[in-house]
């Protein structure tokens, strides 16, 4: 009985994450006024500029006045003083050579330096 009350939650679970996230447009021209994370992306040479989700720097990336979305797979920090990058996201399967994925660099406003490798 105890398994069937767990697989039973974890059913539910989705439906309650799906209620629970407000329904907004896709092809927002810019973030909601509660994310203030702006980063400047160098992404292969073309500048994007771009915020994530208060949830944190491994929440997708979206991209300002465009329905594009950066989703990080891999990430790397160099930290300041430091030279030798530390890997702080690397998702199990990802294939970085796919023709989606995409390189950026920026420094957070900490002085990090932060290379992702995700899909736009």
């Amino acid at each position: 009985m105890l398994h069937t009350v767990r697989r039973s939650v974890y059913l539910m679970l989705p439906t309650a994450v799906i209620a629970a996230v407000p329904a907004t447009s896709a092809s927002a021209a810019s973030p909601p006024p509660s994310w203030t994370n702006l980063r400047v992306l160098d992404c292969g040479g073309d500048t994007v500029e771009a915020s994530f989700t208060p949830g944190g720097v491994f929440t997708s990336f979206h991209v300002v006045d465009s329905s594009d979305v950066i989703v990080p797979k891999h990430v790397e920090v160099v930290f300041p003083g430091e030279t030798e990058p530390v890997t702080t996201l690397d998702v199990l399967g990802f294939r970085a050579n796919s023709r989606e994925t995409v390189t950026c660099t920026y420094v957070d406003p900490d002085g990090l330096m932060i290379t992702l490798t995700g899909v736009r």
